[in-house]
């Protein structure tokens, strides 16, 4: 039995005695929990399951931070104010998300890890019963951020400044990251329980595999960023990378990844944008802080289309009971 760490994590290995401190209990597990909401009013049936599920980091968890580059890494204490952001986070999720972390999610953890090169680690287990179970932990430093703040720093971190004066600077309004970092590794869940990207596969046209981006992207400038295992590019090249975006169907860097990274950036962002109106906009700015060129990934007609098609594939999520990848 193996664990999937990504965004930058080693990979580990673990066994189901170290992490499954489980118990049935009807539909999905509830886990011991460690940290507890002062207080549950005003969330839901699915939310408040979700939120008791919230415990201390795994040990292994905190060890493939520290390796990843952390300084240091450690549970993280929620606040009071704190968990009114993440019961906020939980009851934002389409209900399709939150049914599948309710049958899929045996722990959601937040970590101290100082330096580290990943924001938020999903891994996958065996459960008791058999069944693919995951967990979920986030770094705490992102609890603070907007999602603005954590995009721009987040792009930025692809280039090296070369004397350009080129900046970028990603514009997403004043919600809370964590709210989209949630609906994006709620996803991920889906997509590894039901099989989207690996058996119904709906962008094999650019996913000739789960790693493999299609020609001839994979052999111009969106396969030659850090999310494509390349170095981070000269800051003059800026301009040149958002117009390849520009033309390209994915809503974002991020989503040139993996075909996973994809189906998560497209979910998350037909979340955002439908429900809660969240705008995107890129700027890349000259040294004066000018901007140079923008690209409004939400408004491509690309983007739109494949946005469209995230839909019917999250709401075929199956129930509570229901076994294999057959709602999809």
């Amino acid at each position: 039995m193996g664990s999937e760490i990504r965004n930058g994590f080693p990979g580990i290995r673990t066994t189901c005695a170290v992490i499954c401190i489980l118990a049935s209990a009807g539909c999905g597990v509830r886990p011991d929990v460690v940290h507890r909401s002062p207080d549950a009013g005003g969330v839901g049936a699915v939310g408040g399951d979700l939120r008791l599920r919230v415990m201390e980091p795994d040990p292994e968890v905190i060890d493939a931070y520290l390796q990843s580059g952390a300084d240091e890494a450690r549970g993280h204490e929620l606040t009071a104010a704190e968990w009114a952001l993440v019961e906020r986070a939980i009851a934002d999720l389409p209900p399709s998300l939150q049914r599948v972390l309710e049958q899929r999610l045996a722990r959601l953890s937040f970590i101290e890890a100082p330096g580290s090169a990943g924001t938020a680690l999903t891994r996958s287990f065996t459960g008791p019963d058999g069944r693919e179970m995951f967990e979920i932990t986030v770094r705490a430093d992102v609890l603070d951020a907007s999602l603005t703040e954590f995009l721009t720093r987040k792009e930025q971190s692809l280039f090296v400044d070369d004397g350009s004066g080129y900046t970028v600077h990603v514009l997403a309004g004043d919600m809370p990251a964590l709210t989209y970092l949630l609906m994006h590794e709620a996803t991920h869940v889906l997509d590894r329980a039901y099989g989207v990207t690996s058996d119904v596969r709906p962008f094999a046209a650019i996913w000739p595999d789960y790693r493999t981006l299609a020609e001839p992207m994979a052999s111009g400038i969106l396969g030659a960023t850090p999310y494509r295992r390349a170095p981070p590019l000269p800051s003059a090249r800026m301009p040149e990378l958002y117009r390849a975006l520009a033309a390209s169907p994915f809503v974002s860097l991020y989503s040139t990844a993996s075909a996973g990274e994809d189906f998560a950036e497209l979910t998350a962002w037909s979340e955002l944008a439908n429900r809660f109106a969240v705008p995107l906009a890129v700027e890349v700015r000259d040294r004066l802080g000018k901007p140079v060129y923008t690209l409004r990934p939400l408004e491509t007609p690309a983007v739109q289309v494949r946005m469209a098609m995230v839909g019917p594939l999250i709401a075929g999520a199956p129930t509570c009971g229901s076994e294999g990848r057959a709602g999809l």
